[in-house]
């Protein structure tokens, strides 16, 4: 099953998969749960709620490194 490392090798090679990353992370309304959702519905199974919780934890450090502006509409 695919992990978080699995993740991070994948979302650095796939527009697609990283762009769905970026939107659902910085989304205001994103909760562990979605984040849950959003790895097992792409088969990273093996994501952990601790690895959900750092990747959250780091919300506002992603926002700002991939210049999500604070009012964007999806």
């Amino acid at each position: 099953m695919a992990g978080i490392l699995d993740f991070l090798t994948d979302v650095g090679g796939d527009r697609d998969l990283s762009g769905e990353f970026v939107r659902i992370v910085t989304s205001p309304d994103c909760t562990q749960q979605d984040l849950a959702d959003f790895f097992a519905a792409r088969n990273y199974s093996d994501v952990t709620p601790a690895d959900v919780d750092k990747i959250l934890a780091q919300r506002e450090n992603i926002k700002r490194d991939f210049n999500v502006p604070p009012n964007v509409d999806y």
